[in-house]
Order: structure tokens, then sequence, then C-alpha cells
């Protein structure tokens, strides 16, 4: 398959930085390539990739989650937090309808990455106010 300057430019950019929050146009190419390859590998895949775009939205916020949270496990942050831990892998894992904005907000701070997190928002506000199915 021939990659396009536009892929080859995002995946620079992924390489540079694993948790880059990316643009409208950079997250339709990236779930173009997904659907392509996914359709292409196993037929009739096509049925489970309807929220895809909001999977590839969400990823680098876990990510980042995980990287902040280090070595420590979710259960050592969900019992000093006192937040389960399926609420906690949840919000790693973009389960929305399994999430709560206050619980989120409090794993954030205490991960040191509500300022990233902010920028995320602004970038995904729809998923951000938890209106995209999840």
């Amino acid at each position: 398959m021939k990659r396009t300057p536009a892929l080859v430019r995002l995946e620079k950019k992924l390489a540079s930085d694993p948790y880059a929050i990316s643009g409208a146009a950079e997250i339709r190419l990236v779930e173009r390539e997904v659907r392509r390859v996914l359709i292409a590998s196993c037929p009739g895949v096509e049925a489970y990739l309807d929220r895809s775009e909001d999977t590839i939205r969400w990823h680098p916020l876990g990510a980042r989650c995980a990287e902040a949270r280090g070595t420590r496990g979710i259960r050592e942050i969900s019992v000093a937090l006192g937040i389960p831990q399926y609420r906690l892998r949840a919000i790693e894992r973009g389960h929305i309808r399994e999430s709560r904005p206050d619980l989120a907000r409090r794993y954030f701070h205490f991960l040191g990455i509500e300022a990233w997190v902010a920028r995320w928002c602004r970038a995904n506000s729809e998923l951000a106010l938890g209106r995209a199915p999840g």
C-alpha cells in the first residue's frame, strides 16, 4: 500500500508524541486506514466499526492516563482515591457509560494531567461532554 504524505506526517507526529491530540482531519485519516485494513483482513467486521472514530479520539486520553499512572496499578490508585477499579478502567478505555465525570476529574487531578486533559477536551468536545455513545 502506498502511504500518503498526510499519513507519513501523522506517523511522524505520533512517533514523536504518542499522546498527541489529533485534529479532525487526522482522525478521519486514521479511521479510513483502520477501516481499510480491518475490512480487507476481516470480512464482515464493518458492523463493529460504527464508533471507530470515538475510539481513535479517546485513545490518547487513555494512553496519557496509563503513562501518568506509571508503575502504579489500577488497584493502588483505586484504593487511594476511593474509586472502584472498574470506573478507572472505564475512563482509560473510553467506556463513557461506565464513567462518571466527577470521578474522571478526580483521577486526572490525582495523575496531575488536568492541563493536558483540558486541551484534549477542547479538541474533542462531543466525547468530553459524554454525548458520544459508549
